[in-house]
């Protein structure tokens, strides 16, 4: 009888918590991004927002171009090192071109449990140095969204908002 009340005890012991890891980051593709969420992080406001097809995202306190992104309008494309964002348009041969071309990023903090955050510098047309930095929430097959730290509207003294950006891969 006493070897019938180990096995149970046993049992329970041998038992480990399944995590599911997160695999590597792969960014490579041109996205577009195809929808944003606003979200206010001041308790006392209710300003959270949602822009979709046929909406533009307009917020001056954060950097050129990501000020003023038209959505389904607006391209981010990845190699396996640098970042191309702001789409121009098309040469004749078919070649994209890019306000802001070949811009090394990094990731920091990746590891079998977190995407980590995304982080580049560029300079504006003004050569104003800035630096994003973007948390990766997820990176799907076929889409990618990243969530910015938050930024102040209005300066120090306004509201900040955490803005999300939701990206759809349209190419390689």
């Amino acid at each position: 009888m006493k070897k019938l009340l180990y096995i149970p005890i046993l049992f329970l012991l041998s038992c480990e918590k399944y995590v599911t890891e997160i695999s590597d980051v792969t960014l490579s593709g041109k996205y577009v991004i195809n929808r944003i969420d606003v979200t206010s992080v001041d308790q006392n406001t209710n300003s959270d927002s949602l822009y979709t097809l046929g909406s533009t995202f307009i917020n001056h306190s954060i950097p050129h171009p990501f000020d003023s992104i038209e959505i389904n309008r607006f391209y981010v494309a990845f190699d396996y090192s640098t970042i191309s964002f702001n789409l121009l348009g098309v040469t004749q041969a078919g070649q994209d071109i890019w306000e802001y071309k070949n811009i090394f990023y990094s990731i920091l903090n990746n590891h079998s449990f977190f995407y980590g955050y995304l982080q580049f510098d560029y300079l504006e047309p003004n050569n104003t140095p800035r630096r994003m930095i973007f948390l990766i929430e997820d990176d799907g097959f076929e889409s990618l969204q990243l969530k910015s730290s938050g930024s102040w509207v209005y300066g120090d003294l306004g509201e900040k908002q955490v803005i999300t950006l939701y990206m759809t891969r349209v190419g390689p």
